[in-house]
């Protein structure tokens, strides 16, 4: 199962971290990893981009063989929160239709 999990404060949302393998088909062809995958790329990638938020204001790690992968940004924008704000938009859709292979935890910090 993959399990997401979005670090917010009461009025923002910093980051997320993404634990695991959906198990929903095997590697090379899961769509369900293939998904949170390009989701949290987008993420990652957008915060640089579109939201301006330089590498040294920014922490994160992938390790693709345990299916981790976690973002924390130390300076926010309006663009971040946009762009947090997608990345959970995308993943509650996957849940709706893959709620065995995705949870969603929100946690404040």
């Amino acid at each position: 199962m993959i399990i997401v999990t979005v670090f917010r404060t009461k009025s923002e949302i910093n980051g997320f971290m993404v634990e695991g393998h959906s198990d929903y088909a095997e590697e090379g062809t899961d769509i369900v990893c293939a998904s949170v995958s390009i989701l949290c790329y987008t993420v990652l990638n957008s915060i640089n981009l579109v939201a301006g938020i330089e590498p040294e204001n920014m922490s994160y790690d992938v390790d693709e063989e345990t299916g981790l992968m976690s973002l924390r940004t130390l300076v926010n924008n309006d663009r971040t929160d946009v762009i947090y704000r997608s990345f959970m938009v995308g993943i509650e859709l996957l849940i709706e239709d893959y709620s065995n292979y995705i949870t969603l935890k929100l946690e404040e910090v």
